[in-house]
């Protein structure tokens, strides 16, 4: 009955006092017995039960009232010798057993009395406790480290909206003086308000799902932490010192559960953005990262005048592409090189990946001149189909104009972001 009270089943209890098995509403402390509603009822009509103690279900689960069957009052017997109290606890087993289970079935065995065996268990669920309160107060300074970087991110959202709408009306009065050319310049700013508004909005919408997403599942997990421990802390005020040890095993896994779960947290600056102003006719672009504060110039000593003398290493002559003309080359930090065919618009990197719709050639540069240069293999990168140029940056992330967007995308050549960048009416994004 307290296993069903712990684990939060107390609906399941049935009445005791009748056959009909109808759902208990209450407890007689005085009979020992849960009652349904009619056995409830025929306690207040009979005139010895008048003053019996009974309380509700929802007192004795809330803890107002604390439940304490008289079984408890009785020393439990030993299954194998009915006639012998179980009065001693074997660690290695750990089990209650009587005297003569402990000289003859664990003799060899460390054994200690049910008073210290109860205490060395409450020290351990103590001690969990103690653990899952700390994990719960990690799990709150997370929510509220959420629910701030939520507050920024819509006041980051509205300044960004606001900067590109009073872009956009700076840029339409400019050219409301001038006629038949200021309207098709005005239609055009406007559409790429739109577009920028647009996009601002798909970002934030994405920002702000993975936001409540980690607030749903911290709360829901501070929740049921709340919950698991206080049913622990209840079942501990309550329970005999045979309770506690027959359930000790369930209590330290479902605290060791508690303490394990690790807060959901978004990553650091997942609130940022921005919006920079671009110049002659374009509004400006979005900004999802805070610019790295500049690197201050070292002065580097005096080196002398000797001319370096450079040697070829390796030559790589065969892309296995029929007529495959490459214009961009561009080095990792992996000792790998990526290039670029305009012609066949197909993107070379090296490293190792299946070949799939848009292959991507990969070679790895040998050790030595000595050695055998690898066959160049293919590989993809999804979102890439018109490829013009490429770029890779210091921490090895590939940039590339597809048309007129340029695409960002990390060492595993997964889309990072992309953007359109502002230009003139006759220019050409390089």
């Amino acid at each position: 009955m307290q296993k069903k009270l712990l684990e939060g089943q107390g609906s399941e209890i049935k009445c005791q006092a009748c056959d009909e098995e109808n759902q208990a509403i209450s407890r007689c402390m005085d009979c020992d017995h849960f009652l349904c509603q009619d056995c409830q009822k025929a306690h207040g009509r009979m005139t010895v039960m008048k003053t019996h103690q009974i309380y509700t279900m929802a007192q004795l689960r809330s803890g107002e009232i604390v439940y304490k069957s008289k079984l408890r009052e009785e020393v439990p017997k030993c299954g194998n010798h009915p006639d012998q109290n179980l009065n001693v606890y074997c660690n290695l087993c750990e089990q209650i057993i009587c005297t003569t289970c402990s000289v003859l079935d664990h003799a060899k065995h460390s054994l200690i009395g049910l008073t210290e065996a109860a205490e060395k268990c409450k020290k351990k669920v103590t001690e969990m406790v103690q653990k899952s309160e700390s994990r719960k107060t990690e799990l709150s300074t997370t929510i509220e480290e959420t629910s701030k970087s939520q507050k920024e991110l819509d006041t980051m959202f509205a300044n960004t909206q606001n900067k590109i709408s009073k872009k956009a009306q700076q840029e339409i009065t400019k050219f409301k003086q001038e006629v038949a050319k200021i309207q098709k310049e005005i239609a055009k700013i406007q559409k790429e308000e739109q577009k920028l508004l647009k996009e601002t909005d798909m970002i934030y919408k994405d920002k702000l799902k993975a936001l409540e997403a980690a607030q749903s599942t911290n709360s829901k997990e501070v929740s049921q932490t709340e919950h698991k421990l206080e049913e622990v802390k209840q079942l501990m005020n309550q329970a005999s010192c045979y309770e506690i040890l027959e359930l000790q095993q369930k209590l330290l896994h479902n605290l060791s559960e508690l303490t394990g779960k690790q807060p959901q947290q978004v990553p650091d600056n997942f609130n940022f953005m921005d919006f920079e102003e671009g110049e002659e006719r374009s509004l400006g672009r979005l900004i999802l990262e805070k610019p790295r504060a500049a690197e201050k110039l070292k002065l580097r000593p005096a080196r002398s005048c000797v001319k370096e003398k450079w040697e070829l290493k390796t030559e790589v002559k065969n892309f296995e592409l029929p007529n495959a003309f490459i214009t961009h080359v561009e080095a990792l930090s992996n000792n790998k090189v990526m290039a670029l065919s305009i012609k066949s618009n197909i993107l070379f990197h090296k490293t190792n990946m299946s070949p799939t719709i848009h292959p991507i050639i990969t070679v790895s540069l040998p050790g030595s001149q000595h050695e055998r240069t690898p066959i160049p293999q293919r590989l993809q990168i999804n979102g890439l189909t018109n490829v013009m140029c490429i770029a890779v940056s210091k921490d090895d992330k590939l940039l590339a104009l597809d048309g007129p967007v340029v695409k960002v995308f990390n060492k595993q050549h997964q889309l990072l972001h992309q953007f359109t960048p502002g230009r003139g009416s006759d220019s050409q994004p390089t």
